[in-house]
């Protein structure tokens, strides 16, 4: 005989679903809470939205670089750093081999967007979350790279060549900061962030982003913000102690689906928010490409000659 407790027992899936219908109810209640308040601004449809958030994210990088011309800056600041090296290995007497360029963006096509970006141009937290994991792998050592003569000289003449290696190495604030980004970079950075905190900072995308922290309590995620969410997620791959999971860990498919659970989630709750936030971006976007229109055009010749040394600096490294 079942027994009243296991009867008023909630059913298998019971709980999900009545999660689903509230943060389904919270979302069609916002919906009639910003049809009023946005008779001044109608919403772009989603796929709208998309466009506007992909011409953000193009600007982003016509701004910092895309992932090819960031790579060239940085491989100029590489070969900047190793040639005085070398020059000072000469002058103790040792040949150098310049220190391999190792590809700092891991193959990827795209800049990952900074969270005060992401959170207004990304429907979802979905590129920052799907990289938790790489964050807990163990990072390799950089290859060393000696010359020829390297492997004739004797034990202590080995030892000898390292340590000159050390105290020939200049110190960071010594590398000119031109081989890294134009200047002009940083000064339309800081109006392009201004641009999104007046977008996100709106009466009506913060009336909707007040909804994200209920809908996504609701989904089992208590978090105010994408930095919170992120540090919710980066917390599954560690066990209790802080320590990061082992590939063999049985705690490793509970943190991915947490982890994909939490993408899904956080698209979904800040859809709302997103598509208003784009409608105010369109108008926001237009007005300053046509008021720095002079400066993007200098910064793109920068960006197209920092390339162009890049391609030589690679000779060097060959």
């Amino acid at each position: 005989m079942t027994s009243p407790a296991a009867q008023d027992a909630p059913r298998p899936g019971s709980t999900r679903r009545r999660r689903d219908a509230a943060v389904a109810a919270g979302l069609a209640l916002l919906a009639l809470l910003t049809c009023a308040a946005a008779t001044r601004r109608a919403s772009l449809t989603t796929a709208q939205a998309t466009v506007v958030a992909g011409d953000l994210r193009a600007m982003y990088e016509r701004i910092q670089g895309s992932v090819e011309q960031r790579t060239a800056a940085l491989l100029l600041a590489h070969v900047a750093r190793q040639e005085p090296i070398r020059a000072c290995m000469a002058s103790s007497g040792f040949d150098y081999a310049f220190a391999p360029f190792a590809d700092p963006f891991g193959g990827r096509t795209r800049l990952l967007l900074p969270a005060e970006v992401s959170a207004v141009v990304d429907p979802g937290a979905e590129e920052a979350l799907k990289l938790v994991p790489q964050t807990i792998e163990p990072v390799e050592a950089a290859p060393v790279a000696h010359p020829a003569s390297y492997e004739k000289l004797s034990a202590a003449k080995r030892r000898l060549y390292d340590d000159t290696v050390l105290m020939c190495e200049p110190p960071i604030e010594d590398q000119p900061t031109d081989t890294i980004a134009p200047t002009i970079s940083g000064d339309l950075d800081a109006d392009f962030l201004a641009m999104l905190r007046r977008v996100g900072d709106d009466q009506e995308v913060a009336a909707r982003m007040e909804f994200y922290a209920s809908c996504m309590d609701q989904r089992g995620y208590p978090v105010h913000t994408v930095g919170e969410l992120y540090a919710a997620v980066t917390a599954k791959f560690h066990d209790d102690s802080g320590v990061p999971l082992r590939p063999e860990s049985s705690l490793l498919p509970l943190a991915k689906a947490y982890q994909q659970d939490a993408v899904r989630a956080d698209g979904e709750c800040r859809t709302p928010a997103w598509t208003g936030a784009m409608t105010l971006a369109r108008g926001e976007l237009a007005a300053f490409a046509q008021e720095h229109a002079a400066q993007l055009a200098a910064l793109d010749a920068e960006w197209a000659g920092l390339a162009g040394r890049a391609a030589e600096a690679r000779a060097k490294l060959a």
